[in-house]
């Protein structure tokens, strides 16, 4: 693990915490390592360090909503607002986007694939 503080403070959307990361694991090829954010910084900072890029919505500061809001909402307001999510992760230059973090290990066996 890797915070801001650890690296004079340059936090995303710097890409120097991924970089940090990659050093300790000595991970040498940005293209083995995907970001997984639920924030458009962290999809810039991924997009700046070179690696494949992943937003999840589902309890992102994309989606606006608490688990409460969201869960009290009717599946066509959820899909809607999950949609609106994708869009933005999307123009901000992910990768892919995913609903939960439970879809990660799934996008993780096909990005490895590639």
């Amino acid at each position: 693990m890797v915070t801001p503080d650890m690296i004079g403070g340059l936090g995303h959307p710097y890409p120097y915490m991924i970089f940090e990361n990659m050093k300790r694991l000595k991970v040498d090829d940005a293209r083995a390592v995907i970001k997984i954010g639920d924030t458009v910084s962290d999809i810039l900072e991924g997009k700046k360090a070179g690696v494949y890029s992943v937003g999840v919505v589902v309890g992102s500061s994309v989606l606006g909503l608490t688990k409460t809001q969201y869960e009290s909402l009717s599946a066509e307001e959820q899909e809607a607002a999950r949609q609106k999510a994708w869009e933005v992760f999307l123009a901000h230059g992910a990768d892919a986007v995913i609903d939960t973090l439970a879809e990660a290990y799934d996008l993780m066996q096909t990005v490895n694939k590639l």
